[in-house]
């Protein structure tokens, strides 16, 4: 019966890295890599990066979980999103939670985001894949054509290149 219970468990196992590589198996390397079989999840610290087909991640620490489709990140976060003939973009923080299911990147701690000329800095970006709308949250401040203001709350459509909120007033 142990046998049993064993072997099932191994097929369970091995049908759940079977469909995670299938659906979107990202790339991952760093200086130290540990995988635990058990939860799916890599642990990764020093030199961390992890590639998908939407975005490629460089961290000091992260871990990724094959079978819930989530990656964590700390410290010196880069991320750069690249796909669907858009301008590369740059996320860069302390902090990123990205969700394959829910289609989002959300980067926490001083972040940054560049595309083109445009600078925006904050204490929070999130950015939503599929709609293409970063929402920058926390003493936002846009640097465009050498001028700058200052906002609580910004959207920004970076497939059209245009600000969402036309009711956000500047500091």
């Amino acid at each position: 019966m142990r046998i049993l219970k064993i072997s099932l468990f191994m097929l369970v196992v091995m049908l759940i890295s079977t469909c995670t590589v299938a659906f979107a198996s990202p790339k991952v390397t760093a200086d130290k890599t540990t995988f635990d079989i058990l939860t799916g999840t890599y642990k990764l610290d020093g030199n961390v990066r992890v590639e998908t087909n939407r975005f490629t991640v460089t961290a000091d620490h992260a871990q990724v979980n094959l079978s819930s489709f989530e990656v964590w990140a700390q410290n010196n976060i880069n991320c750069v999103y690249n796909q669907d003939g858009t301008a590369p973009m740059n996320f860069s923080g302390d902090n990123l939670y990205g969700s394959w299911n829910d289609k989002t990147i959300t980067v926490k701690g001083g972040t940054e985001f560049k595309t083109g000329s445009l600078v925006i800095k904050a204490d929070k970006t999130s950015f939503n894949w599929d709609t293409k709308i970063a929402d920058f949250s926390g003493n936002v401040v846009v640097t465009q054509d050498g001028k700058t203001k200052t906002y609580d709350q910004v959207k920004y459509n970076v497939a059209e290149n245009k600000f969402l909120d036309n009711n956000t007033t500047a500091n």
